[in-house]
């Protein structure tokens, strides 16, 4: 190994996922808790990925979105139920150098429909909606709501370490 890249390996810690920067399980549901955007990507007709920020609840262990009943994700999720969930935040965008943490969750995705549970779906939709927005708005409820679980078994995520220099 050369000595250029025995010496940047630490570094690596700063740049992308590895196993020293992973985060806990308990970090990652701290994380998660907290209300942020994620990007949801699930697999078109054609093969390629669809991806889009999306609002979510975190309730360990799975995920919650409440989506319109037109939603391209639902189509696509009814023909592969395979989808990727990445939630991150970028702490050095201040340009403070604090670093960045994330979590992305592979997973299989299951559908409720009003037609399957109204009850539940308009419960879960308050409570996804509810942390972004008020949910007794029209717009919310223009068109009948599916929620979409996903159960990650498997996840990638870090916290590269603050690269502000030490005051």
């Amino acid at each position: 190994m050369s000595d250029r890249k025995a010496s940047a390996e630490p570094l690596l810690d700063f740049t992308t996922a590895t196993a020293a920067n992973a985060l806990s399980p308990g970090a990652r549901h701290d994380f998660l808790d907290r209300r942020n955007d994620g990007r949801l990507a699930t697999i078109r007709a054609d093969g390629w990925p669809h991806v889009t920020p999306i609002w979510f609840l975190w309730q360990a262990p799975v995920f919650l979105f409440s989506l319109g009943a037109s939603r391209l994700h639902l189509s696509n999720l009814r023909s592969d139920a395979r989808a990727t969930f990445c939630v991150g935040e970028d702490l050095e965008r201040d340009g403070s150098g604090r670093g960045t943490i994330a979590a992305v969750a592979f997973g299989r995705a299951t559908i409720t429909t009003m037609e399957d549970d109204e009850a539940f779906v308009r419960a879960m939709t308050e409570a996804v909606l509810g942390r972004y927005r008020p949910t007794d708005e029209a717009i919310v409820w223009a068109e009948d709501r599916a929620i979409v679980t996903l159960a990650p078994h498997r996840w990638l995520t870090w916290a590269s370490p603050p690269t502000a220099p030490e005051r």
